[in-house]
Formats: structure tokens, sequence, C-alpha cells
């Protein structure tokens, strides 16, 4: 379950890349897509190193609600980093994956009913 991001793994606009000419084709790199505004973001190794924590407790149709809101607080935080408030992003990214583990048990944990 995603709330208003999706992780988009590597290969899965890779259609949409083939069509394009060659000098407008980027590297092949996995990306965030927002189903708000329709932004599409491409992941840097350093995002992506950063949202592997969440990234691996994702799963198709079976993602549990706690990991789909960090995941949404993650890459709000990364769309605001590219628009020059970087804050937020700086202080997530730095979470390690116990540190994420300890936040979903006792943040999100009580939203359970």
């Amino acid at each position: 379950m995603s709330l208003r991001w999706e992780y988009e793994a590597r290969g899965f606009t890779e259609e949409a890349r083939l069509e394009a000419p060659s000098h407008l084709r980027s590297p092949e790199r996995p990306c965030i897509f927002d189903k708000k505004s329709g932004v599409r973001l491409q992941l840097t190794e350093r995002e992506q190193t950063a949202l592997e924590p969440l990234i691996g407790r994702m799963s198709n149709g079976s993602t549990p609600t706690e990991v789909a809101i960090a995941f949404d607080l993650m890459a709000d935080a990364l769309y605001n980093r590219r628009l020059g408030y970087g804050f937020e992003w700086d202080r997530l990214a730095s979470r390690t994956a116990n540190d994420w583990d300890a936040w979903l048990k006792e943040r999100l944990r009580p939203l359970r009913w």
C-alpha cells in the first residue's frame, strides 16, 4: 500500500526510455512516482541507499501501512530537497534500518486498530 508516492524499480520505465531519441535517454535508474502530481523523480545512488531500509519492507499489494507512511515521508522530503528545502531529507536520510524499526514501533504502532 502506498499513499501518495510509488517506488518504480529499474526496468519499469524501460519501454518509454527506448522510445525516446538516443540523445534524450538517461541511464536506467529507479524512480519514485507522485500519484498526485504525476512527477517522476529518478533516484541517485545516495538517494537509493537512503531509501533501501524502507524499499526492502515494501511488497506489491501487501505493504504494511506503517511502511507506506514512512516511505511517503521520505519521498516528500526528497521532493522538497529537489525544490531547495533539504533539512528534512538530511535528517531522514541519516536513519539506519534499526532507526526505522524503532520509529515504526514507537510512532506508528498506536495507529493500528
